[in-house]
């Protein structure tokens, strides 16, 4: 007999794993290429600026290649804007699922999460695949600190998610706001350029964001020594796991106020 903890986790994992099937279901359909639409939507974004960017940019800024920096910089902010935008009314939206005794917000907000991470890394991939065998950019020179950094980015935008998703539910203002919000903020997230480019007084304020932070560790997996880098993973941390406590906080107070159909 197995113990009741793997028996809860066996259980997460078919919830999870079907809230997944039917959020792909719900999103993309059965007709035309179905889940393929999975990592093309991100492609659908990301191509045509990489491209653009290509053209009107010069090759290389401060010796760095340019491609490597902009594929580096605006996948993960898609991956940030597309998780935390997702849950939006993602809590009023899925009452019904919430009939079934095993099914939990978090659960949906898990499946959520999911599906856009494997959208987005499946678009990473093809990205890379496509421009490295072009010879447009370069394969990263560290690669486990590289996929830290995505890591910590993916953290901050489920962290940021619980609680835009979650004070949504509360203030119509929040679901306005924040799709304009979340497009604006790549000007300042790191997506175009390295804390070593700023003024040291600037810098210290910049480095206090979390996906400034991410974007550091990131271009330093993508570069390796040859810059400089100011990544604090024991910093990221810390900041992370108190704006996911307080995300769940707030989710939890806002599944007090759903009311499930029976």
């Amino acid at each position: 007999m197995r113990l009741p903890f793997l028996r809860f986790l066996d259980i997460q994992r078919r919830v999870i794993g079907a809230l997944l099937i039917r959020e792909i279901h719900l999103r993309f359909g059965r007709r035309g290429i179905g889940f393929l639409w999975l990592p093309v939507e991100p492609l659908m974004f990301g191509i045509p600026v990489l491209l653009l960017w290509s053209i009107v940019r010069p090759k290389y800024d401060h010796g760095l290649s340019m491609m490597d920096l902009t594929v580096t910089g605006y996948l993960p902010i898609l991956l940030f804007r597309h998780v935390s935008g997702t849950m939006i009314g993602f809590i009023r939206g899925s009452t019904e699922v919430l009939y079934h005794r095993q099914v939990t917000l978090f659960d949906i907000f898990v499946a959520r999460t999911l599906l856009e991470f494997l959208g987005n890394m499946m678009a990473l991939v093809l990205t890379f695949t496509f421009f490295y065998g072009l010879g447009e950019i370069n394969f990263p020179a560290n690669f486990p600190l590289f996929c830290l950094g995505y890591f910590y980015m993916l953290w901050w935008a489920m962290a940021v998610g619980l609680i835009v998703g979650s004070l949504a539910e509360r203030s119509v203002l929040i679901e306005k706001i924040w799709p304009v919000y979340s497009y604006t903020y790549m000007f300042f997230s790191g997506f175009f350029f390295l804390a070593d480019w700023l003024p040291p007084k600037i810098r210290e304020v910049a480095l206090y964001q979390p996906s400034f932070q991410s974007y550091e560790m990131i271009r330093g997996g993508m570069f390796g020594n040859t810059i400089k880098t100011y990544g604090d993973p024991a910093y990221t941390t810390f900041v992370l796991a108190i704006l996911l406590t307080i995300g769940l906080w707030a989710l939890r107070d806002a599944r007090m106020h759903v009311e499930v159909e029976s």
